[in-house]
């Protein structure tokens, strides 16, 4: 089914209008079989009767069958929808990233590792639920900071991965930091605590035709220079011209 189809028969009118070529289609060859099998008077009785008891007979069935498409459609997208998205983020899974980048090998962009820092101790101290609770919040902040092209991932655990499209060094490392900021400003209200969090990030560059896995090595290795230094600040890595750090304040 092709994606315009698809898209149709998401909607009670997309329904109808398929419903109703699909009865005239019937009315068609109704017709045409009326001439292969009626000469002089009932011929005529034929054509004038043939048409309304088709589309009488045809009509509601048609309905029926495209309603049951229509189910169908919805539940495959929702059913890809939960194959693409993380349960906890509903941002995008690891496996949806790498096929979107695949199917875009001309993209250029930064890459973002986002990490939160000493999770572990907010899953020992608060439990796993406080946990959660952080890692959706840091999700959501990363999906206001970034546009509707760009793609928002959570690689695993508490790792994040953001590719900004058609994004150069210089705001990339603006985009990064407001992300940073702006996670380590917000209240995580959990069971009557009051839970924040830091993030450490590292940034590279992914050229056109380039591998993807190429520029989340240099992104993962810029964050682990981030981590060395402190945590809670910003690196890219040294093969971009824009190669920057900021600590937090």
């Amino acid at each position: 089914m092709s994606e315009m189809m698809r898209f149709g028969l998401e909607t009670w009118w997309g329904v109808t209008i398929a419903a109703v070529l699909t009865t005239m289609a019937a009315v068609a060859v109704s017709e045409a079989l009326v001439y292969l099998l009626y000469t002089g008077q009932d011929l005529r009785a034929a054509l004038r009767v043939g048409p309304l008891v088709t589309i009488i007979t045809a009509f509601p069935f048609c309905m029926f069958v495209w309603a049951q498409v229509r189910k169908n459609v919805h539940l495959n997208t929702e059913l890809q929808r939960l194959v693409d998205r993380d349960r906890l983020t509903d941002v995008a899974t690891r496996d949806f990233f790498f096929a979107r980048m695949r199917a875009e090998p001309k993209a250029y962009g930064i890459s973002l590792m986002i990490d939160i820092d000493h999770f572990k101790s907010v899953n020992d101290t608060h439990g796993h639920l406080a946990g959660d609770a952080v890692i959706s919040r840091v999700a959501m902040i990363l999906r206001q900071n970034t546009r509707e092209k760009d793609i928002v991932c959570r690689f695993g655990g508490e790792e994040f991965i953001v590719f900004l499209h058609e994004e150069g060094p210089q705001a990339a490392f603006h985009i990064a930091e407001r992300m940073r900021k702006a996670i380590a400003d917000e209240v995580v209200n959990f069971d009557d605590k009051a839970l924040s969090v830091t993030v450490s990030i590292g940034g590279s560059l992914k050229e056109q035709v380039a591998d993807i896995t190429r520029a989340i090595q240099q992104a993962d290795e810029a964050l682990y220079r981030a981590k060395s230094a402190g945590r809670n600040q910003t690196v890219f890595a040294s093969a971009i011209d824009e190669t920057a750090s900021v600590s937090a304040a």
